[in-house]
């Protein structure tokens, strides 16, 4: 059995989980905060069998987005630079899991 954890945007978040459920993957969401633009976004945690993980990781990627934000980078001389920054999609990471319990 494997952990799939995936950072998504905070807006995709109902759409991947309701894919997810749809399909038999329950999951369960946290918001989290962070990374370089400081927005919002969700934490989704699913425990899926090993034979199933490039299935699930297919719903994720199928059912998030992406954008193209403009930021500021401060350069040597104290002045910022526009730049364009990819945004959402996911980042996911597959864990093994030594033992589950359902209580």
């Amino acid at each position: 059995m494997k952990l799939v954890l995936s950072i998504i945007s905070k807006t995709d978040a109902p759409v991947v989980v309701g894919a997810l459920t749809k399909a038999g993957y329950p999951s369960t969401v946290t918001n989290s905060f962070g990374g370089f633009l400081n927005k919002e976004n969700a934490i989704l945690l699913s425990g899926v069998d090993d034979t199933k993980v490039s299935y699930v990781i297919g719903i994720i990627g199928e059912n998030t987005s992406e954008s193209v934000e403009q930021a500021s980078r401060d350069t040597d001389g104290g002045y910022k630079l526009p730049q364009q920054i990819r945004v959402g999609g996911a980042s996911v990471f597959v864990l093994d899991i030594e033992q589950f319990i359902h209580l």
